[in-house]
């Protein structure tokens, strides 16, 4: 029997309700999804929907990786120059609508469900964060590194921790370049860099968000 006009081919369904999820948290927040408001708009059903997610907040976190995946993997000869394009890019992932907007809600919504934070851990946070080891290991092959042991863990904390905090407190500092510096030489201090802010300032000229390795 033909598809119901409006409703979407059943092999198209996923897609639909990832399109409109990403449609909603970006004009109204995570708060804003329903199961039965994205049904109606995509124009399926209650069960179609949790055969295919768990709850909205599972279909989130599929919205998160389609829309900005593990991070561009950057190659700009320096590690200076990584990770301070990283950290453009991180910023400007955060400052998108839909993160922007839903953030909040999704770390709590996750907290209710047992499976979801190792989900959002191994499914996307992990994959960006391995950037950096990517990057800490090409140093290593450059020579800018010893080779000595990393707390490459710390290193992202040292990176992301205060970009975070800055999204999430209402404090009104602001998120711009002087904050991708400041965290990148805090980060390259912490891989024992000697002058992280002169590294930082000879690497910054040539870098922007938009020179992801070939």
């Amino acid at each position: 029997m033909p598809n119901r006009v409006g409703r979407p081919p059943t092999a198209g369904i996923t897609d639909a309700l990832i399109v409109a999820a990403e449609r909603t948290m970006s004009e109204r927040g995570f708060s804003a999804l329903t199961v039965d408001g994205l049904v109606s708009e995509v124009g399926t059903t209650r069960p179609t929907f949790y055969r295919r997610f768990p709850s909205v907040a599972h279909l989130a976190l599929e919205v998160l990786k389609t829309r900005f995946g593990a991070g561009q993997a950057f190659d700009t000869g320096t590690i200076a120059g990584d990770f301070l394009a990283m950290q453009h890019e991180e910023i400007e992932m955060l400052a998108h609508p839909v993160m922007r907007n839903s953030i909040v809600g999704m770390l709590e919504a996750a907290r209710a469900h047992p499976d979801l934070l190792p989900r959002y851990g191994a499914e996307f946070i992990a994959p960006r964060r391995g950037q950096v080891t990517v990057a800490i290991a090409r140093a290593i092959e450059r020579g800018e590194l010893s080779g000595a042991a990393v707390d490459e863990d710390y290193v992202c904390d040292v990176l992301l921790g205060p970009v975070l905090a800055r999204v999430l407190l209402p404090l009104g500092s602001p998120v711009d370049d002087t904050l991708v510096h400041q965290t990148t030489a805090s980060a390259l201090a912490a891989l024992g860099l000697h002058d992280a802010a002169r590294l930082v300032a000879e690497a910054a000229p040539g870098v922007s968000s938009a020179d992801p390795a070939s």
